[in-house]
């Protein structure tokens, strides 16, 4: 797998993760309702459930923010934690720079002036030659 597929993976669990913990915070609080409807329940207790309730509630928030950044991210190509966007980037600047020194390579070889050029060195240098 890559790096992509495996955060990808992660982020989407995560996201499992706060759908199961949202599913369980909202049987627990119809529990609570119906105890609150049934039977007297001392004060301090329902503040406790409140608070449980508020602190999983948060960390639901926070965990979703968190996962929906993470797939901002992946979706928009940014680079992020775990991505192998630079390093594609620094692959393909370089593919691009050694195929752009191949096409002036192939320009030079091929080039009529530089040719007439080399055979006017070589004549030159026979003459200087003969002498």
């Amino acid at each position: 797998m890559t790096d992509f597929t495996n955060t990808r993976s992660q982020t989407l669990g995560k996201l499992g993760e706060a759908e199961n913990t949202i599913s369980n915070m909202l049987q627990n609080a119809g529990e609570i309702l119906k105890q609150l409807s049934s039977e007297r329940i001392s004060h301090e207790e329902v503040e406790s459930r409140a608070q449980f309730f508020s602190e999983n509630a948060r960390n639901v928030q926070d965990l979703l923010h968190r996962s929906v950044e993470d797939l901002e991210h992946i979706s928009s190509g940014l680079p992020h934690e775990d991505s192998c966007y630079g390093t594609w980037l620094d692959f393909n600047l370089a593919l691009m720079r050694t195929e752009t020194i191949r096409n002036k390579l192939y320009e030079l070889k091929n080039n009529p002036e530089l040719q007439r050029s080399r055979e006017r060195v070589k004549e030159l240098e026979r003459q200087l030659a003969q002498l």
